[in-house]
């Protein structure tokens, strides 16, 4: 598969919120290739509201999108990642300590 072909893949997956592709809204800011793996960057943090409340209400949209991310790539990718593009937090895979 090939960086066009995920974000064709990416535009199936609606932020909950505005019923929009998160393509289209630009949470998905870059995808690169290396080697056999794609890392994913979403601008997840950026868009989030420095209210203790909103961060919290903000969270639950964003482990949606992750969560939804995952099942429409999962099976037409063997190896990818999914990054924050401005803290650089890893969503996916998650790793167990």
């Amino acid at each position: 598969m090939e960086i066009e072909e995920i974000y064709k893949e990416l535009e199936k997956v609606i932020e909950p919120t505005s019923g929009e592709d998160i393509v289209k809204l630009g949470i998905v800011s870059k995808i690169i290739k290396e080697n056999n793996k794609f890392l994913i960057f979403l601008s997840l943090a950026r868009r989030t509201p420095w209210s203790p409340f909103e961060m919290a209400m903000n969270w639950t949209v964003h482990a949606k999108i992750v969560k939804e991310i995952v099942k429409v790539l999962e099976e037409k990718i063997a190896d990818f990642e999914i990054y924050d593009d401005m803290t650089l937090q890893r969503y996916y895979p998650i790793k167990g300590v």
